[in-house]
């Protein structure tokens, strides 16, 4: 089964938000002084000269002498490049329907980090999730998710605004664990135990700033959708249903595919198989209803009939069958007469991460004087990597000073 958050222990397919769990979440609902803007994490190196011989192309980002030179990871593309999202509501107003492919974003992400199967999976599932979350809100408010869990992925993090927009990454990108009793890739089990927490960046009304807000709560099962769903009915009361899944292959070295997951699911590779040399994401999507207030029960009972119609059927494998994201909400919406909104495209990683020289700068800045001093002194050339996008900015320590003293 795909993870979604409409399954619960116990209670078949049947809402786990109507039944309840019981096990209220902590949740601390104070302002934040951190969260969402903090700038993208940046990897410092100080690689020799020789090493940058033979990599892509550069391009200065401000020209001139003294600028940091930025090395992007990713080809120049197009806006909307990352996937589609559909969204609709019944004809009479109880139920709001949301679908998303996001099969371009997460194989972007899987290439540009490196991310072996069990981190493409869990960090795929944590961007669709955020996506579907964040539709519908102003373009600069925001949807986090954090899982500080004691896994080996160390952490997952997800975050994406109301332009669908959306960046995360993992702690540990090359982790590998045994499948499950069941074949799945243990998601779970690379999240471990721990704590979920879910940062909210909002635009009060009369505030010329936004506010952000933060909130904790434990990790039930590591299988991303179904802790956000949780958190979504026990700490804002929102009664709904979420899946997202990611289908990936494991490529060999000759570019064959070894095998494949479906939500979770490894078809291991042959015994003689050459050793892979990378993921391939073949489909990546997810879908979110919601009951919206004074919900009709004759809506609320055909919901989940056609909910259980799809219990077989996972996102992935809809979007592998060639459904797009209107086909998908037709579906969780049958005999609902859906009416849609216009589709929406959903940002690549890569043209919509907020990385740049003045965020290198202001990190660099934070270094101690005498560490920074030795970086300095001890190179020929400073990188920083965005852990995000992969973009490396290259100077040389005497750029890099001007730079620095410009600033003070």
């Amino acid at each position: 089964h795909e993870a979604g958050g409409w399954r619960r222990p116990g209670a078949s397919w049947a809402f786990g938000e109507r039944v309840g769990t019981g096990m209220p979440s902590l949740v601390l609902a104070t302002l934040c002084a951190l969260g969402h803007s903090l700038p993208p994490p940046l990897s410092l190196r100080a690689p020799p000269l020789a090493s940058i011989a033979g990599r892509r192309s550069l391009a200065s980002i401000a020209g001139g002498r003294g600028s940091l030179v930025r090395a992007c990871a990713a080809e120049e593309t197009a806006t909307g490049t990352g996937g589609r999202m559909a969204t609709a509501v019944s004809a009479d107003g109880s139920i709001s329907a949301k679908a998303v492919v996001t099969t371009p974003l997460i194989a972007e992400a899987t290439r540009l980090q490196g991310l072996g199967m069990l981190a493409a999976a869990a960090l795929g599932r944590a961007l669709t999730c955020t996506l579907l979350v964040a539709d519908g809100l102003k373009d600069e408010e925001t949807f986090q998710v954090t899982f500080n869990g004691d896994g080996p992925l160390r952490g997952v993090m997800a975050t994406a605004n109301g332009k669908l927009e959306s960046r995360g990454y993992v702690g540990n990108p090359a982790v590998t664990l045994p499948p499950t009793g069941a074949g799945k890739l243990d998601v779970g089990g690379g999240v471990g135990k721990g704590s979920l927490q879910v940062v909210r960046q909002k635009h009060l009304p009369g505030a010329d700033l936004p506010s952000q807000y933060s909130s904790i709560t434990e990790i039930r099962t590591g299988e991303i959708p179904e802790d956000i769903n949780y958190f979504l009915l026990e700490s804002e009361q929102r009664q709904g249903a979420l899946a997202a899944g990611v289908f990936v292959s494991p490529v060999a070295a000759g570019g064959a595919a070894e095998g494949r997951e479906e939500s979770g699911e490894l078809q291991p590779p042959a015994a003689d198989a050459p050793p892979s040399a990378g993921v391939r994401v073949d489909a990546g999507g997810g879908w979110y209803v919601q009951l919206l207030p004074f919900a009709a029960e004759e809506s609320i009972v055909r919901l989940e009939e056609n909910i259980a119609k799809l219990a077989s059927r996972s996102p992935t494998s809809l979007v592998r069958e060639g459904l797009g994201p209107r086909e998908i909400v037709d579906l969780l919406l049958d005999g609902l007469e859906p009416v849609f909104a216009d589709d929406k495209p959903v940002a690549g990683l890569a043209e919509s991460c907020p990385c740049s020289e003045a965020r290198v700068l202001r990190t660099m800045a934070l270094i101690p004087r005498e560490e920074l001093e030795e970086m300095l002194t001890s190179n020929e050339v400073i990188e920083a990597s965005c852990e995000f996008c992969g973009t490396l900015y290259r100077s040389t320590p005497e750029e890099l000073r001007e730079k620095l003293e410009a600033r003070e």
